[in-house]
């Protein structure tokens, strides 16, 4: 009976001793794995360049996609560990089409190799700030970015799910099993076709972040094209903003909520 109880216990007890499956490595865009200390860097940022115009930054599992009032950057991000500094060598493009109005903006002209390092700065057990310097072949300069706080937002396909607008510009997401489906049409009488569609889904529901593929986009101003992957976010103040690239190309656009209609009854007259 005891023999026969050993045998009964002993494929639980081996069991019990093996080793844990390791967890998948992350890697950035390039193919580089993605060291844990880097891994503090994701989040959605704010700040300057120089101390002038705004830098909308978007950091996520080692990528860089920043977005400044002069130029698009795209590059790889490294954290030290034991010195909290960050470098962050980046390609800038020139803006190709900027509309201040309709809040979308596509760099693809020329482009200027720029390194960004910084200093990490934690306050109250956050990491609010990154401070430091950047210099290109042309210019050198200062720069300061502060953590605008949604990453740890919760996501969900129903919260962005609706109408969404930008001047000249409507967007509708529609739920339709386990993503979300686009489209944007242009609604101005200057330029009427300009359309794109696509698709979003979650990445991690506890964090702010979208995943979006740009199936097409065509008959506009810039950024005609199939296949582009990127990323979405609903920012602090509750806009919807994207973050696309395709080849040698950026894309930066920003929507809102559009109001809801107030349905209105009518009194019958006598």
């Amino acid at each position: 009976m005891l023999r026969a109880l050993i045998f009964i216990l002993l494929p639980f007890s081996v069991i019990g001793c093996l080793p844990e499956e390791d967890t998948e490595d992350i890697v950035n865009d390039q193919g580089q794995k993605v060291a844990d200390p880097t891994l503090r860097m994701n989040g959605l940022w704010d700040g300057q360049l120089d101390q002038a115009g705004y830098f909308r930054v978007l950091i996520y599992n080692g990528n860089v996609f920043g977005f400044s009032d002069q130029r698009g950057y795209y590059g790889t991000v490294t954290l030290d560990s034991e010195t909290d500094n960050a470098v962050m060598p980046s390609t800038s493009y020139v803006y190709s089409s900027a509309d201040e109005t309709a809040l979308q903006w596509t760099a693809s002209g020329s482009e200027d190799d720029v390194e960004f390092s910084g200093l990490l700065f934690t306050e109250q057990r956050t990491d609010d700030r990154i401070v430091g310097d950047y210099e290109t072949d042309l210019t050198a300069g200062a720069f300061e970015l502060t953590n605008d706080g949604t990453w740890e937002t919760n996501s969900s396909l129903a919260a962005i799910e609706g109408a969404w607008e930008a001047p000249g510009y409507e967007l509708y997401l529609s739920q339709v099993d386990e993503e979300i489906s686009f489209r944007e049409v242009q609604i101005t009488t200057s330029q009427i076709g300009c359309t794109g569609r696509g698709s979003i889904r979650l990445i991690d529901e506890d964090k702010a972040l979208y995943s979006v593929q740009l199936v097409e986009r065509k008959h506009c101003t810039d950024f005609n094209v199939t296949n582009a992957p990127g990323f979405a976010v609903v920012n602090a103040d509750g806009a919807l903003e994207f973050f696309m690239k395709k080849d040698e190309a950026l894309m930066f656009s920003r929507f809102v909520r559009q109001p809801e209609t107030e349905e209105t009854t009518e009194t019958p007259t006598e």
